[in-house]
């Protein structure tokens, strides 16, 4: 099957009215964010940074942080994440009442590397300007599912899936402008104007029956705002707030000819985060840190488009994050070395599927429940080191989960 012709449908053919949220095709559901605060110090004290904030991807993280910087800095970080997805992989679900006890679950590896942040910070007195790229994600997937038997109640095959292929690769890369000001020796603010740029294509295709194509290359226009205070010599307190994007995209359904069954205009909303950030510094070679942010992945399904013409009701949840992380600093070295470690709750934000349980729509939902699979909360263990000299730092981080690995290596010249 030739795909180019194919794809240029969702170009050329007529299009339903523009939503507010992405579409039924259960690819989506494996999408991964990383909003991780940028740096490897950070990701080596769990993420928790908000607080702190007290070097250059401050810009990003809590613009306000940016005055607290004595010197202006250039920071580069290159980041690799290993993703594990789970997929429904074959086997058998039965409907009326849904049971997957049968269902065959699989994952998918895949690897994803790429300079995740790039800033340069002017430091002026009391206040602060900065530009830099960022990437929250940048995620690719692809397997195979074998057919899958349809069972009713009693256990006798009643349909089936046939054999599917998916692949996804999507992408989300930030630009912005920061700038910070601090009102007294207690309290700053800063803000950030953010562009957004975001790419995305899937292909799904089931055998002899038909195939989903989504492609999107938009922009936005968002914004991060930030606060930081001293509330003394030991402790500090920092909020932020990141507006996701919503970006628009087209999508569309075809039968197995490769004729549009359904072509719709759709959007993918990134999810926007709100945190507060407490750190606590006891003496000045050692720091703790607690991050906690609410994240707004609610907003991926609100207003769903769908492809199917099922009566399947997508859902996910929003999900607090709760980072905890530490740095210790030998300072009785010339060049001090430190070392980092930290910890943090990730939120289960799969869609999910509901809908009727009993009648003629519930079989639909049935297989859309048997597809878009619930995860669990992960927890995360970061560990982290750095040397510091008198113009440029070095840090190394990783951070480990059962399903996402991150390593990251970051540097930062003052001058």
């Amino acid at each position: 099957m030739r795909i180019r012709p194919i794809a240029l449908a969702l170009i050329s053919a007529l299009a339903g009215s523009p939503a507010f949220a992405i579409t039924s095709d259960e690819v989506n559901a494996g999408i991964q964010f990383n909003f991780a605060n940028p740096g490897a110090r950070a990701l080596g004290m769990g993420g928790a940074f908000l607080g702190l904030a007290d070097d250059a991807t401050a810009a990003y993280t809590n613009p306000a942080g940016l005055t607290i910087l004595g010197a202006s800095e250039i920071a580069l970080e290159y980041r690799n994440t290993d993703y594990t997805t789970p997929f429904a992989s074959g086997g058998s679900f039965r409907s009326e009442p849904f049971n997957s006890a049968n269902l065959g679950i699989d994952e998918a590896d895949s690897s994803s590397g790429s300079v995740a942040y790039f800033s340069y910070t002017y430091a002026g007195d009391g206040w602060a300007l900065a530009a830099f790229r960022h990437q929250p994600l940048s995620f690719d997937v692809a397997y195979t599912q074998q057919p899958i038997a349809i069972q009713n109640a009693a256990g006798a095959q009643i349909s089936s899936l046939p054999l599917k292929t998916t692949s996804l690769d999507t992408d989300l890369v930030n630009y912005g402008l920061s700038g910070a000001y601090r009102f007294s020796d207690q309290f700053s603010m800063g803000v950030a104007i953010v562009y957004s740029q975001f790419d995305l294509e899937s292909r799904t295709a089931r055998a002899g029956r038909n195939f989903q194509l989504q492609q999107a290359d938009d922009n936005d226009v968002t914004f991060n705002v930030g606060a930081l205070w001293k509330l003394n010599e030991q402790w500090s307190l920092g909020a932020a707030y990141r507006r996701g994007g919503s970006f628009e995209y087209r999508a569309g359904n075809f039968n197995a000819a490769g004729e549009p069954l359904i072509v719709v205009d759709t959007a993918f909303d990134v999810p926007h985060v709100f945190g507060v950030g407490l750190s606590w510094r006891p003496s000045d070679n050692f720091a703790l840190a607690l991050d906690v942010n609410r994240v707004q992945y609610g907003n991926l399904a609100n207003g769903y488009d769908d492809i199917f013409g099922a009566a399947t009701v997508l859902d996910i949840d929003d999900g607090t994050e709760i980072r905890l992380g530490g740095e210790y600093v030998f300072t009785q070295f010339t060049n001090p070395f430190s070392v980092r470690a930290g910890l943090w709750r990730e939120p289960e934000h799969a869609l999910f599927a509901t809908g009727p349980t009993s009648g003629p729509q519930a079989l639909s939902v049935d297989i859309d429940r048997a597809l878009f699979l619930r995860g669990d909360d992960e927890l995360h263990y970061s560990l982290g080191f750095g040397w510091a000299f008198s113009s440029f730092q070095f840090d190394l981080a990783a951070d480990f989960s059962d399903n996402v690995d991150t390593y990251s290596a970051s540097g930062v010249v003052r001058f």
